[in-house]
């Protein structure tokens, strides 16, 4: 069973996160299927082979699945306070 991952746990992945992992979250796909799916490149986000790893952005996989990269924070300019 594969583990249900929220937006947020999606964004504290940082910039770059790995092919397994990735497919994971996108499809609940195991190693096997990951690798199969890059193989045969039917990935919906970019993968990239950086040495002998798979890493994928994490702001593409973001974007397939719908999530803000940054999701809306509260407008702090009016609250700033001039230095001058």
């Amino acid at each position: 069973m594969s583990r249900a991952w929220a937006p947020a746990d999606v964004r504290a992945l940082g910039v770059r996160t790995d092919l397994v992992t990735a497919c994971e979250i996108a499809y609940g796909a195991k190693r096997t299927k990951a690798y199969e799916l890059l193989r045969r490149e039917e990935l919906d986000f970019p993968a990239v082979r950086v040495g002998n790893r798979v890493v994928v952005p994490v702001a593409a996989l973001c974007r397939f699945l719908g999530i803000e990269l940054e999701p809306d924070s509260p407008d702090v300019s009016h609250t700033a306070r001039s230095t001058a």
